[in-house]
C-alpha cells in the first residue's frame, strides 16, 4: 500500500552518521542472505550504502548511512524488518520537456525491478552528498541523477523544491518527488543525450505528451512502477 506523507518544500534530510552495529546473530543472517543473492545475481550486486529514515516528520526526515546488504537481507526476508528497521529513501523527478512527461524503461538486465517503466531520473540517495552539519542536499542528488541516467546537465533543467513524499508500506521504501523543467528541450533532443551520454540503467526512454499520458498509463498497467503512478497523481 501507497501512502503519501505531508512534507515541507524546504524540509530537511538530516544524516545521523552510521547505523548502530547488529546483534551478532543477525549479522550473520544478514550476510548468509546476502552471499546467497550475490551468488545468485553474480558480480552486478555491490554492497555500497544507502541512507534509511529512522524519523519521517513535515519538516525533516533523518536517518542513518547503512550498508546495502542490510536492505537486501529484508527484501529476502521481510520479517527481519523488526530487527534492521531498514527504511530506504529515494528520490524521483517527474521531468517535462517541450514534448511531455519524461519515463524510462529498466534494463531488463537489471538488478532492481528489470523491465519496468519509472519517471526519470529515480534513484537511492548518496549519503557521501552530505554538507556539514549532517544536511543531504536532495536536490542535488535528483539533479545527480539525471546526467547520470538520462544524459542531461543540471544547466538544462529547473528544479522545484519537493512537492510530496511517497512511502510503500509493503516494501517500507521513501521517494521524494521532484518536480523538473526543461521547455527548451524537445524528445528528441532528450533521447539523442541520453543515447549519448546517458547511463545503461533504461534500455528505453519515452516522452510521452499530456493528451496522450492515460493512454500510455493504460498501455503499460502493471509494467508502471507504482510509486511512478502515485507521483504523477499527486502532481497533476
Amino acid at each position: 500500500m501507497l501512502v503519501a506523507h505531508a512534507l515541507l518544500p524546504d524540509a530537511r534530510v538530516e544524516l545521523l552518521g552510521e547505523a548502530p552495529p547488529l546483534a551478532p546473530e543477525l549479522e550473520t543472517e544478514v550476510e548468509r542472505l546476502w552471499l546467497a543473492e550475490r551468488s545468485r545475481q553474480g558480480c552486478g550486486l555491490f554492497n555500497g550504502q544507502t541512507f534509511s529514515a529512522v524519523a519521517v516528520e513535515p519538516a525533516r526526515i533523518a536517518g542513518h548511512r547503512i550498508e546495502y546488504r542490510r536492505l537486501i537481507a529484508q527484501r529476502l526476508r521481510p520479517g527481519l524488518f523488526d530487527s534492521l528497521r531498514v527504511r530506504p529513501v529515494g528520490v524521483s523527478g517527474l521531468l517535462q520537456c517541450a514534448d511531455g512527461i519524461v519515463f524510462g524503461r529498466r534494463a531488463r538486465k537489471g538488478v532492481q525491478h528489470p523491465g519496468l517503466w519509472e519517471l526519470a531520473p529515480s534513484g537511492g540517495i548518496d549519503t557521501t552528498d552530505a554538507v556539514q552539519p549532517g544536511l543531504i542536499d536532495v536536490r542535488s542528488q535528483v539533479l545527480t541523477e539525471l546526467t547520470e541516467e538520462v544524459g542531461l546537465s543540471r544547466e538544462q533543467v529547473g528544479v522545484t523544491a519537493p512537492f510530496c513524499l511517497v512511502e510503500d508500506e509493503e516494501l517500507r521504501v521513501l521517494d521524494i518527488g521532484f518536480a523538473l523543467t526543461a521547455p527548451a528541450l524537445t524528445a528528441g533532443a532528450i533521447l539523442a543525450m541520453h543515447q549519448a551520454t546517458g547511463s545503461r540503467e533504461y534500455e528505453e526512454l519515452a516522452v510521452i505528451p499530456q493528451g496522450r499520458l492515460q493512454h500510455f498509463l493504460e498501455q503499460i498497467g502493471a509494467q508502471l512502477m507504482p510509486v511512478s503512478r502515485m507521483l504523477l497523481s499527486l502532481y497533476q
